[in-house]
């Protein structure tokens, strides 16, 4: 069956598609980087190539193909990912297809038409062919292919891993859809606003799809909170999908050995940008198959991207190096876990003079080392050549290969016959002091036979200090000292670790409560309600008839939570008039007789008392936008942990005789209600 899509005229689907992404982000120009951005074809549509500077022929590596969203290109896609650059330090190569306007007005990949939606047809069958054209003109490891997209990228991407698990070893989903989410023109648009079918349904049906070829595809999901293109239900769809096509794959039952359960949650937020959370789907052996990303207010983009590309957000966490890190710990066939093993040749011992040693690892890897002692580390000199040891020396190593696994450190002592001792031992703390999130365990190593002695409390240790002999576990702020003495009464000088403990943060997301949230009038005759929350005056040259009261049980927070910061966020329903921004204060309680809406509301006094409008919000830029505002340090403690915390807004509008209004989405309307976002520990 032919949809008018194809050939005939623009359905009203992808018209609001783009007309709403298109007024959002400029266009992008193509990305430089060091490597060569090269043009091919296949079948008379184009795409480009991005070819890492250290590609070498001969030495295969991974690729990534990056699908792009409705109205893009190769060289818009690869400026906002800033994927080429991830590229050229990791060396792999990126494949951007293109979908022309020849195949699709708005140069849609048509994820939501059956002709394109299994293997050996349409678009799928395309991209398949040209991943082959590159791994024909490349050197590719082809457990290392990867497939990823933005918005009907996302979604063909999702059913490339379902179509193709022998090609794509794992799949990243920005602003997706879950497999098969939609069949017709008409639902598809019914799927991008309130999700497509059950996901568990589907993911049966992306079972089937792979036939003979099933396996598990690890994915990894990132969508935003403000998506108002492709709704947040969607993410959630493609992360549950997933969960039962690999339950199915995995040994051909549904017997949910893997889930839609995030075995672990993860709070995290990027400096000077936006708060997300991660959630994790593990197998029964523990392995990550499937990592979603939901960020708290971005809309409909690639979280992290460069504003020199299309649909992106750059205050979001890098979805471009999330992804690759994702995927580089997901080739076809599974993860390496094993970590190396490292021989010195010849062993330590005692010689009669200089020796030659060797430092071979069983399998391709890079070793660290060290000659004096101490503790090697990735920072620590590399093994290149073999190493002529003429003196006493304890040699410590260890190696990593590619897929990070990293051996236990090592350590061979050489001595030689005729050399006295008159060295001190050198003992290492492992890990070093600094900042740790959470309780750590440090060990203590001296480089020889040795007692080593220590304090906790910042005095300076003697030889009647304790005496080292387990890991020392340290929950708390504190300063560790230490020497060690060897068996010829050699003593080393003091050394000094300084250990911060932090505590985890959290962060806890309270919307305001519909029954007590509204607005109240100056008087009496100006009215109150609850239906309704807005902000402003009814004309005739008044500017403050209207106020907002919201409130919030703060009471889910723990009496011993460490308030770290808080947020006000408010969404825009209505404009009419002018009002040019909001004044802000709160109250620790209520603010008249009881939490329930009250005309006396409008005037009551604020917590603590002087400190009325503690702050200035603009308005939010347009309807179901929002704006929000940072709660001072100094206000923190009003945050109440025992009850309700309300605010109150009012408006700075012109007096003139037109009535000046801004309406605010209260409780009552969950997708844009008023939010506190509160950080702890």
């Amino acid at each position: 069956m032919k949809f008018s899509i194809e050939k005939k005229q623009v359905n009203i689907l992808v018209v609001l598609f783009i007309l709403i992404l298109s007024s959002l982000f400029p266009m992008a120009k193509e990305t430089n980087a060091a490597g060569q951005f090269l043009t091919y074809s296949y079948n008379s549509k184009s795409y480009k190539v991005y070819v890492p500077s250290g590609y070498q022929s001969g030495t295969p590596i991974p690729v990534i193909m990056m699908l792009h969203g409705c109205t893009q290109d190769p060289n818009q896609f690869a400026s906002g990912t800033k994927m080429n650059t991830i590229a050229e330090r990791e060396t792999f190569i990126v494949v951007y297809p293109d979908q022309p306007s020849s195949a699709n007005q708005n140069k849609c990949w048509r994820w939501f038409l059956p002709d394109h939606q299994a293997r050996g047809y349409g678009d799928p069958a395309h991209i398949a062919g040209i991943t082959d054209q590159v791994k024909k003109n490349f050197s590719v490891d082809e457990e290392r292919v990867f497939v990823a997209g933005l918005s009907a990228g996302a979604a063909m991407s999702v059913i490339m891993g379902a179509a193709y698990p022998d090609v794509f070893a794992a799949v990243g989903v920005s602003s997706g859809l879950e497999y098969k989410a939609a069949t017709t023109e008409t639902n598809a648009w019914s799927a991008m606003s309130s999700g497509g079918p059950d996901p568990v349904q589907q993911g049966t049906a992306a079972y089937k799809a792979m036939g003979s070829y099933a396996r598990i595809v690890p994915t990894i999901v990132f969508h935003g909170t403000s998506d108002y293109t492709v709704y947040p239900i969607n993410g959630h769809q493609v992360a549950s999908q997933w969960a039962q096509t690999n339950d199915l794959a995995s040994d051909g039952m549904d017997n949910n050995n893997i889930d839609d359960v995030a075995d672990e949650t993860i709070h995290g937020s990027v400096t000077g940008g936006r708060s997300y959370t991660k959630y994790k789907y593990n197998d029964s052996n523990g392995r990550t198959l499937v990592e979603k990303y939901i960020v708290d207010g971005m809309g409909h983009a690639w979280s992290g991207g460069d504003t020199t590309g299309s649909y992106t957000d750059p205050q979001g966490p890098d979805s471009s190096e999330l992804m690759w890190n994702f995927f580089k710990n997901n080739p076809k066939k599974g993860v390496d876990s094993i970590a190396p093993q490292t021989a010195a040749t010849p062993p330590g011992g005692t010689y009669g003079g200089a020796v030659t040693v060797e430092l071979l690892a069983n399998e391709p890897s890079t070793t660290y080392y060290t000659t004096d002692g101490s503790t090697p580390s990735t920072g620590s000199s590399k093994y290149s050549s073999p190493l002529v040891i003429s003196s006493n020396t304890t040699l410590k190593f260890f190696s990593v290969d590619a897929a990070g696994n990293k051996e236990a450190i090592k350590t061979e002592t050489y001595t030689f016959e005729g050399q006295s001792d008159i060295t001190p031992p050198v003992t290492s703390a492992t890990p070093a002091g600094g900042s740790y999130s959470g309780s750590v365990s440090v060990e203590l190593a001296a480089n020889e036979l040795a007692t080593t002695y220590f304090t906790t409390d910042g005095t300076t240790p003697t030889e009647s200090s304790t005496v080292y002999n387990s890991k020392i576990n340290i929950t708390s702020d504190t300063v560790l000292k230490f020497f060690s003495v060897d068996q010829t009464g050699n003593k080393e000088a003091v050394k000094t670790e300084t250990y911060d403990i932090i505590t985890a943060s959290k962060t806890l997301t309270l919307s305001s409560l519909a029954s007590e949230d509204g607005f109240t009038g100056m008087y009496l005759a100006d009215g109150l309600s609850t239906a309704a929350s807005k902000v402003g005056d009814k004309g005739m040259s008044n500017r403050d008839t209207f106020r907002t009261i919201l409130s919030f049980d703060t009471s889910l927070l723990q009496d011993d939570a460490n308030i770290s910061s808080a947020k006000l966020r408010v969404y825009r329903k209505s404009l009419s008039g002018s009002v040019s921004s909001l004044s802000v204060s709160l109250v620790k309680g209520y603010w008249a007789t009881s939490s329930n809406l009250e005309q006396g509301d409008y005037n009551a006094a604020p917590s603590p008392a002087g400190s009325i409008d503690f702050a200035t919000m603009p308005i939010p830029v347009a309807d179901n936008e929002y704006s929000e505002i940072n709660i001072p340090v100094s206000l923190l403690d009003m945050v109440n942990k025992t009850g309700r915390t309300q605010f109150r807004l009012k408006a700075d509008t012109l007096a003139d005789f037109a009535s000046d209004i801004l309406n605010l989405y209260g409780g009552e309307t969950p997708e844009f209600a008023p939010q506190l976002i509160v950080s702890f520990n």
